[in-house]
This record gives structure tokens, C-alpha cells and sequence, in this order.
């Protein structure tokens, strides 16, 4: 039990080590852009996990069960909430003409009014 420990210690040391550069290679490039331009790396699921948190309440877009009676009543789709994240900077102007990305919203959005 003791050797089964440690090795999961030891595992998860080397995770946060190997992980902090990468934090920090990512945090400087980003700041590295100018203020108008925008780095698309929002997953839908996490586009859709911050609206459900009340991200874009301020927006329109309601949080938590107010935003599942919102997409059941087909009052939020995958498009509006793809314009909420551009409209706050979260997106690139260009995501709104991706269906691919605008789809995936949808689906997470169908898939959390199911849940």
C-alpha cells in the first residue's frame, strides 16, 4: 500500500512540473497578441459549461436552470451563445461562420437540457 502511494505521489509530482512550463509557454504567448485579436481555444463543452455558470448572464444568456428552461423552450441555440462568446472576447469573430463549432455548441447545449 505504502510503494502504491509514494508511486502515485511521485506521479503526480512530475504531472504538475511537466505542466507548469506548458502554463506558462501558453500564458506568454497570449500575451503576446494585441487587444483586438482574440485566440480561439474555448472548447464547446467549456463555451457551454461557462454559459450554464452564469458567464453571460450580463449578455442575455441565462445560468444554471434558468439556462435549461432557456434551451428546452428553444430560447438559446448554439448560435446565440457562439455570438455571447465573441460579443465578451472569448471567440474569434470567424467562429460564428464555423457550423462544425456552432454544431458542437448545439449538441453540448441538447446534451446538458437532457441531463
Amino acid at each position: 500500500m505504502q510503494r502504491l502511494l509514494i508511486a502515485a505521489f511521485g506521479t503526480f509530482a512530475i504531472a504538475i512540473t511537466a505542466t507548469s512550463p506548458a502554463l506558462a509557454n501558453k500564458t506568454a504567448v497570449n500575451s503576446n497578441l494585441t487587444q483586438n485579436q482574440v485566440v480561439k481555444d474555448i472548447t464547446p463543452f467549456n463555451l457551454v459549461a461557462l454559459a450554464y455558470q452564469g458567464k453571460f448572464r450580463s449578455q442575455g444568456i441565462p445560468g444554471y436552470n434558468s439556462l435549461l428552461a432557456s434551451i428546452r423552450f428553444g430560447e438559446v441555440s448554439g448560435k446565440d451563445l457562439v455570438q455571447r462568446g465573441i460579443d465578451s472576447g472569448r471567440l474569434s469573430k470567424e467562429t460564428i461562420d464555423d457550423s462544425g463549432y456552432v454544431r458542437a455548441v448545439e449538441y453540448q447545449l441538447q446534451s446538458l437540457s437532457r441531463s
